[in-house]
């Protein structure tokens, strides 16, 4: 993962290749298998966002519960886990 900014409850991290490069996971205006792979699993596990190019945006709804917004962090961690494989 690459840079990570959040303002309260809007957040936003970007995928990269490698941390030391920043080189994005997409090209510029572009997708790739692994941003795919990590939009399938989120949406398989039931958690929808919005993706740009190598970003994924996280906006939940300010009436979120501790207890969800746990549940949503953890559908992502398995979702990066998904496109790490992708990668390798």
């Amino acid at each position: 993962m690459g840079t990570v900014r959040s303002i309260g409850l809007f957040g936003i991290f970007e995928l990269v290749r490698s941390r030391e490069t920043m080189e994005p996971m997409t090209p510029f205006n572009g997708t790739s298998p692994e941003m795919g792979a990590l939009e399938a699993q989120l949406r398989a596990d039931g958690l929808y966002t919005m993706f740009h190019w190598n970003q994924v945006f996280t906006n939940p709804p300010l009436c979120i519960t501790e207890e969800q917004l746990r549940e949503g962090f953890a559908i992502i961690d398995r979702a990066l886990d998904a496109t790490d494989a992708a990668i390798a």
